[in-house]
């Protein structure tokens, strides 16, 4: 692939930011985790997604999966030595900045968590925007688990599958949603069109509870009767949870808040 002084100078500018919120250095035993996430990263390649293990201290990928051609069209010789600079590359110009976002977003809310809540994340990013090498866009799911964390808490190494959704999303914007603790949670969410952090679920509760009557099969009227509200209020929520998780359709919009285990 070839990589221009513009991403260079993008990778630089992402890892002062890293460097920035992680300054402490930590050795991190990689073989082991290579070793746990095996099946997983196989079982996702045979659903279409692409794995990889990212050190976001060393803003470095590890491993990433088999199926990059499947992908994103590269073979592995043509993705070259430098793993995070070539995924970096795919990255479209108003989404590149997505790495040193992220690092600084996942750093401000755990500064303000009590370590309770630090002990458990499960964070996603959807409606990031990939180059394929053909050079159509993909917009894409990041499901993104911490495999380890330093003693403050702060996640150091990442396992990412990362799944084409193109035919769910509509708009150019990606949000990043973090659940946080093991059995009292607290829910934080950035949509990057706002370019800020709000402590809640994307969907409220009343529009859950619409939605789930939705994947149930029931149409609007029946959900309005259930519900003690009007046909009107029920096409409301519809409405607003398209427009909260910027999903093209009801399907759509069940499809990603099942992916995100919402509902």
């Amino acid at each position: 692939m070839l990589l221009s002084r513009e991403i260079e100078n993008n990778l630089l500018r992402i890892q002062e930011t890293i460097n920035k919120h992680y300054p402490n250095q930590v050795e991190i035993d990689y073989e082991k985790y290579l070793e746990q996430t095996g099946v997983f990263s196989l079982f996702n390649q045979n659903q279409g997604a692409m794995s990889i293990i990212f050190d976001i201290k060393r803003c470095k990928i590890v491993n990433i999966s088999k199926n990059i051609t499947t992908f994103a069209g590269y073979n592995r010789k043509e993705f070259g030595e430098n793993l995070t600079l070539s995924l970096i590359s795919l990255l479209t110009p108003e989404h590149i900045s997505l790495i040193s976002v992220f690092a600084t977003w996942i750093q401000k809310v755990l500064k303000h968590l009590p370590k309770t809540f630090r002990v458990e994340h499960f964070l996603n990013c959807w409606g990031v925007k990939l180059y394929h090498k053909s050079g159509e866009t993909m917009k894409c799911h990041l499901s993104v688990l911490p495999l380890e964390s330093d003693t403050e808490g702060k996640p150091l190494l990442f396992f990412i599958s990362i799944q084409n959704i193109t035919h769910l999303m509509k708009g150019d914007d990606y949000w990043i949603r973090g659940v946080f603790g093991k059995d009292e949670k607290k829910i934080f969410v950035y949509h990057s069109n706002e370019d800020k952090t709000v402590e809640q679920e994307i969907l409220s509760e009343r529009e859950k509870e619409v939605l789930k009557y939705i994947i149930q099969g029931l149409n609007t009227k029946q959900i309005a009767e259930i519900l003690d509200i009007s046909p009107n209020t029920v096409d409301n929520h519809r409405r607003n949870m398209l427009a909260r998780t910027g999903t093209r359709d009801t399907t759509a919009l069940i499809h990603l808040c099942k992916m995100m285990a919402i509902v």
